[in-house]
């Protein structure tokens, strides 16, 4: 009996779909981190790290929450049987993505090179790399458009085809540019070409999942005659908050610490941080099945002012993801050292062995913050996040930067511990608000721009 009602259940069908998908990109993570080490060494391999650090660090800058917002809407609109502005949301998504890929040339070219070399002493190769990186948003605007109406309207199958594509061919084409080009440039226009192919690979599926369901995917061309009249004001309001609260988190983990050890350690330790990253990482991967799963969820129960199981779903995808993460990420920490022997370079081992110790106890903290930021969109409470935020931003920064200098091989990764333990202050204030939320009155609504504004 439990087996068919498991299948009944969308939500856990779309998890699932999602976190086999989830897990190919870990391993496709992985595998890249590995042969990049023998191929590149920890120096070179640092560099393009460094590369891909700088690059996050100006795109978080620009701001990128404009696909969850589109999404939220996209889902709303989804449930209330609205075609037209399911289309219109996914134009104005593709609109603000290439005005985005605008400034984000001219800026990076002026900007990333004395960013780069005064600020974060890195080599001049790492700035020029991160500038050929500023093009990913014109070959991946098709795929990132069209993902956002496959996980608007739940179709995680036809989503998880596209992204498994793209990571393998990532894989297959970072390894074959170093091969070529000899160094870290190869890895680089490796990524490239694999976002123009992922855009590729996007269209078709897309086109596929359309056929098959002609009443809730739009028309290719409609999206695209509604570019140029949806103003790119609608959703400025509803994407910039969310994305201040992404773009955040993503500085404070992601490009922060790998750009102090490079300040004031060396390219090796940035190469050691961001492989321990990727191992710890994998398990931390499943909660991507459960978060993207948990936007449209909560969005269609907010858009039909479903109090209750709005909050009954929140919180059992909070706790059932953490202890099932959580669990995962101390079973493979039996695992690491073994694997990395059999994977990587002996230099590799006591460096990365040590940085997955000193990040464990983050990593299992932010296993349970699965749908923070979805959680603030779908409330309405997205200013009450960006104040945490920015709050937490000074907080962690400081931190990082004075542990840094003070411990030139592994205080990043102390900063970066006590950063990802810090996300539980999420985690009380949605309970806060649970908790003083009358029921009825003031529900979860999904906040149109105009309410945001």
């Amino acid at each position: 009996m439990k087996l068919p009602r498991f299948l009944e259940n969308k939500f856990l069908r779309d998890t699932a779909t999602l976190q086999v998908g989830s897990m190919l990109t870990a391993i496709g993570n992985f595998a890249s981190a590995a042969a990049l080490a023998f191929l590149l060494g920890p120096r070179e391999q640092g560099r393009y790290y460094l590369a891909i650090a700088l690059y996050t660090l100006l795109w978080c800058m620009m701001n990128q929450g404009f696909v969850g917002a589109t999404v939220s809407q996209v889902a709303a609109a989804n449930a209330r049987g609205l075609p037209i502005k399911v289309a219109a949301w996914l134009a104005y998504l593709a609109k603000a993505y290439l005005v985005l890929g605008v400034v984000l040339v001219v800026v990076g070219y002026f900007l990333l090179p004395p960013l780069a070399v005064r600020v974060f002493n890195t080599s001049p190769d790492a700035a020029r790399w991160a500038i050929w990186l500023t093009l990913t948003p014109f070959l991946e605007m098709p795929k990132i458009v069209l993902c956002a109406g496959l996980q608007g309207t739940r179709r995680m199958l036809a989503l998880t085809q596209i992204e498994n594509t793209q990571e393998i061919s990532r894989v297959f084409l970072v390894v074959a540019g170093v091969l070529v080009l000899g160094g870290g440039e190869g890895a680089i226009l490796g990524m490239l070409a694999s976002s123009a192919l992922a855009s590729i690979v996007g269209i078709e599926i897309y086109l596929i999942s359309r056929r098959e369901n002609p009443g809730i995917l739009p028309p290719m061309r409609e999206i695209v005659s509604r570019v140029r009249e949806v103003p790119l004001r609608t959703g400025l309001a509803l994407g910039t908050k969310l994305g201040l609260f992404r773009s955040v988190d993503a500085v404070l983990r992601e490009v922060l610490p790998s750009l102090l050890l490079k300040r004031f350690g060396t390219e090796e330790w940035v190469a050691y941080l961001r492989i321990a990253q990727r191992i710890l990482g994998a398990p931390l991967m499943f909660m991507v099945g459960f978060s993207r799963t948990a936007l449209p969820t909560l969005s269609e129960l907010a858009g039909l002012k479903d109090f209750d199981q709005f909050r009954r779903t929140f919180w059992k995808a909070c706790l059932y993801s953490g202890a099932f993460i959580s669990t995962g990420l101390l079973l493979a920490m039996l695992f690491v050292r073994p694997v990395l022997r059999l994977t990587f370079p002996e230099s590799y081992l006591e460096p990365v062995w040590v940085m997955c110790l000193i990040l464990l106890p983050g990593y299992l903290a932010v296993s349970f913050s699965i749908a923070s930021d979805t959680f603030y969109l779908v409330s309405n409470t997205l200013k009450a996040g960006v104040i945490i935020c920015v709050v937490g931003f000074v907080v962690c920064a400081v931190a990082q930067t004075w542990l840094a200098e003070h411990i030139r091989t592994t205080g990043p990764a102390w900063g970066l511990m006590i950063t990802m333990c810090l996300t539980s202050v999420h985690f009380v204030y949605a309970a806060w608000w649970f908790r003083h939320q009358r029921r009825g009155v003031g529900g979860p609504t999904v906040p149109t721009a105009a309410e945001l504004s």
